[in-house]
């Protein structure tokens, strides 16, 4: 059974869920408006995501068109390494949202 003490701290905790949803949604925006690049193949391909996962633009050098073998997993490897950046941004808004809390892993 909570003591009063835990009870006041918990009446405290679900009086901020509003602010804390609030926070986090603003935090989304902001990571949707920040991008990050990643480029593959010394630069011929280009994929920038921003921090919600999308995939805002992909640049491809028009020698690396000439070979489609190549380009595949040169575009694969700069989109993983472009959408991994992303979710770093994510991470970072989400935790400038929480008060610096790190959120646990697997959470986002």
């Amino acid at each position: 059974m909570l003591g009063m003490k835990e009870m006041g701290d918990l009446m405290k905790l679900m009086g901020q869920m509003g602010k804390m949803k609030e926070n986090m949604a603003q935090a989304q925006e902001r990571a949707k408006n920040r991008t990050a690049t990643a480029e593959s193949g010394a630069g011929m391909v280009k994929v920038t995501a921003n921090g919600v996962g999308e995939i805002v633009m992909v640049k491809v050098d028009a020698e690396a068109g000439k070979d489609a073998d190549t380009l595949g997993p040169l575009i694969v490897a700069a989109t993983n390494m472009a959408l991994a950046k992303g979710k770093e941004i994510l991470m970072e808004e989400m935790k400038t949202a929480m008060g610096g809390i790190d959120l646990p892993p697997g959470m986002m």
